[in-house]
């Protein structure tokens, strides 16, 4: 246990290192990628608590050796690892419970106008399949929810907005379902509640969810909304937020002013996006494939006081021969 508490602190740390040190023009891409294959890798380091996987022997300290080592010696760590995350999984089911009865209260949006809106906002993202529209009640920040029923839940006062309104807040909440924000974000929940202890995880979780909705402003200004109108759409929703922050992580939400990052998002909306060369656009996929492979790595290695020599196996030919020579070939008879 001790060892893989190790790993998991070493595969967060390394996470956030190439989160700051990769180029700022990068970090767009980098952002996303990098806590998405962190949580992948921590999942995957959840999974040799049940099956060890096999591991990779690197030479390190003796103090971080033997360390690692001492996992027959501390067997509470185990105990006190489940118990945080009954109570983080607990908290969890509290608020998809809390989710399943807002979707159970809420109303059908009515008319055709929202219906024929929504759908041509499919068709500019390229999106498939049904999504449904919800009213939530009074104060309600736009949200999107529902891994396989896919709905956006919007406030009562969105019957009252005007057409290219409902547009920009459509073609965001649309946005989440097209990227695969909410498996992404659900990956991201589930590798916090099994990794509790790691402040790693938890700052990954928020770094994430940040960039989402940086991607998702984008998106939207790329489908040609107006930059100041959007983001004084986007003030107005964050500043009527209403409803409950213990559920909100429940969400992908469009604003809440409960992220402390509304001003850097409406600097961004404002200012002019560089655009990036497909050279540019190379090096940021290499930079992602190899901060994942690096996690990985991490993932996989084992630290070891010294690295033992690598010995080929002997064939029986070589074996009978060795048994058979004479041990002491230069002593005179």
């Amino acid at each position: 246990m001790t060892a893989w508490l190790l790993h998991s602190f070493i595969v967060g740390a390394l996470a956030v290192a190439c989160l700051w040190l990769c180029p700022a023009a990068w970090r767009a891409r980098v952002r996303q990628a990098v806590p998405v294959g962190a949580f992948s890798v921590l999942l995957l380091l959840a999974i040799t608590l049940a099956r060890p996987l096999p591991r990779l022997e690197v030479q390190a300290p003796t103090a971080l050796a033997s360390w690692a080592d001492a996992a027959p010696s501390t067997p509470w760590l185990l105990w006190l690892w489940a118990a945080g995350c009954v109570a983080c999984l607990a908290h969890q089911a509290a608020g998809a419970c809390s989710v399943w009865k807002i979707l159970r209260t809420s109303d059908r949006v009515p008319g055709s106008a929202w219906q024929q809106l929504l759908a041509d906002c499919q068709r500019t993202l390229g999106m498939t399949g049904h999504v449904h529209l919800r009213l939530a009640g009074r104060g309600f920040v736009p949200s999107a929810t529902g891994l396989l029923r896919r709905t956006v839940l919007l406030p009562t006062e969105a019957l009252r907005w005007a057409p290219e309104q409902r547009r920009l807040v459509l073609l965001h909440e649309l946005g989440h379902f097209s990227r695969g924000d909410l498996w992404t974000h659900a990956l991201g929940r589930l590798a916090c509640a099994l990794h509790w202890f790691n402040p790693f995880a938890w700052f990954l979780q928020r770094q994430l969810a940040i960039e989402r909705e940086y991607a998702c402003d984008a998106l939207v200004l790329a489908r040609g909304a107006a930059p100041t109108d959007y983001a004084t759409l986007l003030y107005d929703m964050a500043t009527a937020a209403q409803h409950r922050p213990a559920i909100a992580a429940a969400f992908l939400t469009m604003a809440s002013p409960r992220t402390g990052k509304l001003e850097a998002r409406i600097q961004r909306i404002l200012t002019p996006a560089a655009r990036k060369s497909r050279f540019a656009r190379l090096l940021e996929s290499t930079a992602c494939f190899t901060s994942i492979a690096l996690l990985l790595a991490c993932a996989a290695c084992k630290p070891v006081a010294r690295l033992l020599p690598q010995m080929s196996p002997w064939t029986a030919a070589e074996i009978s021969a060795r048994l058979g020579a004479d041990p002491f070939p230069h002593e005179t008879r």
